[in-house]
């Protein structure tokens, strides 16, 4: 809906639900939650742009099995004492796939 009738939304995914997590926006157990979290914080008029932007951060400088909230820009600045890796709570969608 947002990225084909520009329709204000913002769709959380699997990726876009760790990196909330990972970046201390959310600490939503769900995707529903997540996107409940993310809409709060963002004004609507940036929902559809943000989605995207965070979705391709993430693939290239924070990625899901990679970065763990201690490599990228956003991760050291936010949170420059942390040491261990996020542990990112799963969804049903990470159950599935990692049983494949």
């Amino acid at each position: 809906m947002s990225q084909g009738f520009g329709h204000p939304a913002f769709p959380v995914d699997t990726h876009i639900h760790r990196l909330a997590q990972r970046w201390g926006l959310t600490n939503g157990k769900n995707v529903t939650q997540t996107e409940k979290d993310l809409k709060k914080i963002f004004p609507m008029h940036s929902w559809n742009k943000l989605h995207l932007q965070i979705i391709f951060y993430g693939r290239e400088y924070c990625e899901a099995r990679k970065c763990f909230g201690l490599e990228c820009k956003i991760c050291k600045t936010c949170f420059p004492d942390r040491k261990k890796p996020v542990q990112t709570k799963k969804t049903l969608i990470d159950i599935f796939a990692i049983g494949s």
